[in-house]
């Protein structure tokens, strides 16, 4: 079996890994409805959309000062390339980001390391479990984000190991200026550490740090971020703004959670993380290999990008409200240190790569019999075709395993294929049976039923009403209206989405509910008398 193996190129595994990302990121990718933050970017993107003021975001008509505008403008071109707003919008969104992520990623890593390292870095990353089964089906601010921040790093060894300092710093700030964009006050947090951290790396800071080239570099990279909060400023004001953005920041750290829940996060925060991000980041043990510091320093390039990660991490290794999707810019620097050093053990000895070849079989074997077991679930009987995608799965799932246990040189890139093939099941066998049981499916169905039946009339949200933010996109979304926020009857001839809770003396009757995310039913009212 081995010898069949290895007849397989590189390329051609490496196509294959291309064609399963299309099963594995595409398939039921609208089934599911948007979570919170999801409902958020794509409202914010709408209403630029039907109000065409798209310098200053709002939030059921009022101004929306939590995130800058960036991110919603690339919704808004996907959803005109699309031709309507929803979850395939938004989410391709992400998806084409995570694909310039990854081939980045492999583009950066070539040139420092062989074609099958970078082939399995890239695909590394795009498999990590909280990138695989989570943050690739969602709509969020993050994959971008990330991305982003790897340029900058990137562009800080790669710029700053020729000496061009000037192009460096305008690289970097410049897409500081983009990151801000996207983002807001994190972008600043990362963009000081890892200048600071490059010049030490350089030894340059003290002929640097004031030099002519960094106050030029930072003028021009700026610029962006500076023309559009000109722009902006001449319609709110600017110390709103960044009172909001610094609140945001500053809401995660221990300033705001205390001493006690700060102290117990940054003990639980390595095995969180190693947890959500598997199973890559089992390579956290070479991380204690004994000549771990001495293989370090032997490769510049790596070098590098250990402190990076270490100048950086302890932003969020010490800020208490912290989701793993913060760290994903974080995860090629992780994987580069941690299978570098792998590929240092066998020089000397081969019990590490062993005991990862192991590790890796075995997890490997689990999950196919995961698949090989899935008859054995009767729910699977309610999707249709199942069972030939059962078998076609189980064929694949076998190859994977050979592939692992027998082609131990490849076998980062063979789990990676394993990981495609076992999201492609994911999201034919579970998506549509978490559709089904989804809060937030419920809520989208009742939204369009709503506009369905309603959608004649203007739409208003009453007083202090909480629609949640799932329900505040989908209301806007199948009505095509900005809902606005209103504290009184503005249209007698409107109808206000009202909790009779705190109105119970609304003037008007109920003539319609409409189900939240959460389960919370609130009234349709129609104005008395009309």
């Amino acid at each position: 079996m081995k010898r069949y193996l290895s007849y397989i190129p590189v390329s051609a595994l490496t196509g294959m890994a291309l064609l399963l990302c299309l099963p594995a990121f595409l398939l039921n990718l609208g089934s599911v409805a948007f979570i919170g933050d999801e409902g958020i970017r794509t409202l914010v993107a709408l209403e630029m959309k039907l109000s065409g003021h798209y310098l200053v975001p709002t939030l059921n008509g009022e101004g929306y000062f939590n995130k800058p505008p960036l991110y919603n403008w690339f919704i808004v071109l996907m959803s005109g390339l699309f031709g309507h707003f929803g979850e395939w919008p938004t989410r391709m969104t992400t998806l084409i980001f995570l694909g310039a992520f990854g081939w980045t990623v492999y583009f950066f890593m070539r040139k420092h390391v062989d074609r099958l390292t970078a082939i399995s870095l890239a695909f590394m990353l795009i498999t990590s479990g909280r990138i695989l089964f989570w943050d690739s089906m969602l709509g969020l601010i993050d994959i971008c984000f990330s991305w982003i921040v790897f340029l900058n790093f990137m562009a800080l060894y790669h710029l700053g190991k020729e000496g061009r300092w000037k192009w460096m710093f305008i690289s970097s700030y410049f897409l500081c200026s983009i990151a801000f964009l996207l983002k807001g006050l994190p972008a600043v947090v990362f963009q000081c550490i890892s200048i600071f951290t490059t010049l030490f790396f350089y030894k340059v800071f003290r002929k640097k740090i004031f030099s002519t080239d960094h106050f030029i570099g930072a003028g021009l990279g700026l610029l962006p971020m500076l023309v559009y909060y000109i722009l902006y400023a001449s319609q709110v004001s600017l110390k709103n703004v960044f009172s909001i953005l610094w609140d945001q920041s500053v809401q995660r750290t221990g300033v705001h959670y205390g001493i006690l829940k700060t102290i117990t996060h940054v003990f639980a925060f390595p095995f969180e993380q190693t947890y959500h991000f598997l199973p890559w980041s089992l390579l956290i043990a070479t991380f204690f290999h004994p000549r771990f510091r001495q293989w370090l320093r032997q490769n510049p390039f790596v070098h590098f990008c250990f402190w990076m990660l270490i100048a950086n991490l302890p932003v969020y290794w010490l800020s208490v409200q912290v989701y793993p999707r913060y760290l994903l810019m974080f995860l090629p620097l992780f994987n580069l240190i941690g299978l570098y050093i792998l590929q240092q053990t066998m020089e000397t000895n081969q019990k590490w790569w062993t005991i990862f070849h192991y590790t890796f079989t075995f997890l490997s074997g689990i999950v196919v019999a995961m698949i090989l077991l899935m008859p054995l679930n009767s729910r699977v009987y309610s999707i249709q075709g199942i069972f030939l995608i059962w078998i076609i799965a189980s064929l694949l799932m076998l190859i994977c395993f050979a592939g692992v246990l027998f082609d131990s040189k490849r076998m980062f890139l063979w789990v990676a294929i394993t990981l495609l093939v076992t999201r492609s099941v994911f999201n034919y066998v579970v998506l549509p049976l978490r559709a089904h049981d989804f809060t937030e499916n419920r809520c989208r169905e009742d939204c369009m039923r709503l506009a369905a039946a309603h959608g004649d009339k203007a739409w208003f949200i009453f007083g202090k009403t909480e629609v949640h933010e799932v329900a505040r996109y989908y209301t806007s979304g199948y009505k095509n209206q900005i809902i606005r926020k209103t504290e009184s009857i503005q249209d007698s001839t409107g109808y206000y989405i009202t909790d009779l809770s705190l109105y119970p003396d609304f003037p008007g009757e109920k003539i319609d509910s409409l189900v939240l995310e959460r389960g919370e039913v609130i009234a349709f009212m129609k104005v008395a008398h009309q």
